[in-house]
């Protein structure tokens, strides 16, 4: 049996602006229901509805729940009219397992009134999934949130694709997707056009696949960053494969703030396509957020075991279009480059690499990388550039019951950092 919001409205609610109690009585419906009643709900392609911020809060009967959106859901145009109580996102979905949530329908935040006129850490996320298993969000449209649009947090277990992520490139800190205290989480054929990271990979998270992504604009796929105020983090077994970066202010990051701990480790960017990006390969351990500051007893968050392969396209920047930033007393290690050919949009630019403090091996890099520490160099003869590793066009669909793959490595030992997206 299916339900839809039609069956949750009351006369008064067709001309009701706020329809966030039949959100409510449809999602007590179908979260009580047994496996045998009713586990699917669905918004009609037809069908625009306004809401304020809602907690989904599980656990549920069923462990098989549906929710369908075709039509459109839209936040509150201006900021008042959320409400004086504040929230930290607009639609959370908690405690809930086995959940598959798409559809060919558009969530609306309209963050554009919160970007100018309240502060970031005031900000509400758009979607969030908090302490959820075994989830399936395919095929939605997310429009403008005042902070991330997704957040992926203390999940197992999650498969997000064929979504659409559009904010302006100068929205301040639209995150496509954070993820944080995860594992198991699967990205894939997604279009994520924000003004921030298309997908951040913050602490106490592995096993994290993400695969024809199209970013771009933003600030590419990060780790991190890791390690603010000193904390303890760790990120391992991260593949990010057959992406690519168009008009993004970086590419493949790794940020880690100075006197963190931790470490990132297992690390794999591979088959990258690069469209005029302006720092296409990036480590950088005295992360700062645009400020400055020192080391705080010496340490900082391990990297280590990182490869970037088969690379290709062009560099906007005028001139580090790899950068190895690493902290002196730490360093970075077994740093892995092959087949990286990166040009200049700007045929007077010549292309150049910073590193400092990593031991890297470099075979048929287009640009010669040199360390002032701990440097390797595979002792390699120059040679043509190979044809790069078959990729799968990123437009195709999966369906919308796809299960993720099989999971990999055994967990880290479990840590919980301070709680920050940037």
């Amino acid at each position: 049996m299916t339900l839809s919001i039609r069956d949750f409205l009351s006369d008064s609610d067709h001309t009701n602006v706020d329809h966030s109690q039949a959100f409510q009585d449809a999602w007590k419906a179908l979260c009580g229901a047994k496996e045998n009643e009713a586990n699917s709900l669905v918004i009609h392609a037809n069908e625009t509805y306004t809401i304020l911020p809602q907690l989904f809060q599980g656990p549920c009967v069923s462990r098989n729940l549906h929710i369908q959106i075709d039509g459109k859901i839209e936040a509150p145009t201006m900021v008042k009219g959320w409400g004086s109580k504040k929230s930290e996102y607009w639609l959370c979905f908690e405690k809930v397992t086995g959940l598959v949530l798409n559809g060919s329908g558009v969530l609306n935040t309209h963050g554009g009134n919160w970007w100018s006129s309240v502060e970031v850490y005031s900000r509400p996320e758009a979607v969030r999934f908090f302490a959820c298993n075994d989830i399936i969000y395919n095929g939605i449209t997310q429009m403008d949130s005042p902070k991330n649009h997704i957040s992926v947090l203390n999940c197992v277990n999650a498969t997000i694709s064929n979504l659409r992520l559009i904010a302006p490139a100068n929205s301040p800190n639209t995150d496509g997707i954070d993820i944080c205290l995860s594992h198991n989480i699967h990205i894939f054929d997604s279009s994520i056009e924000t003004g921030d990271d298309c997908v951040a990979i913050n602490g106490s998270s592995y096993d994290i696949n993400i695969t024809r992504v199209a970013c771009g604009p933003g600030h590419g796929i990060s780790i991190g960053s890791l390690g603010k105020g000193g904390a303890m983090d760790t990120v391992q077994n991260v593949n990010v494969r057959d992406c690519t970066f168009s008009g993004t202010a970086n590419g493949a990051r790794i940020k880690t703030w100075p006197g963190g701990r931790g470490f990132a480790k297992n690390i794999l960017y591979e088959n990258i396509t690069l469209i005029n990006a302006k720092f296409p390969i990036i480590i950088d351990q005295h992360y700062c957020d645009g400020g400055s500051c020192k080391p705080a007893g010496g340490t900082a968050v391990k990297v280590s075991d990182v490869t970037f392969k088969y690379f290709k396209g062009t560099c906007s920047g005028e001139s580090d279009a790899i950068k190895l930033d690493c902290d002196k007393n730490v360093g970075c290690d077994n740093i892995v480059m092959e087949h990286i050919n990166i040009t200049s949009s700007s045929p007077k630019t010549l292309l150049h690499a910073f590193c400092q403090f990593a031991h890297v091996i470099s075979r048929f890099v287009s640009i010669d990388i040199k360390c002032d520490a701990h440097d390797h160099k595979d002792p390699q003869p120059p040679s043509p550039f190979p044809a790069l590793a078959p990729s799968t066009p990123y437009a195709k669909p999966p369906s919308p019951d796809a299960q993720p793959p099989t999971p990999i490595a055994q967990p880290p030992l479990f840590s919980f950092p301070f709680l920050y997206f940037d």
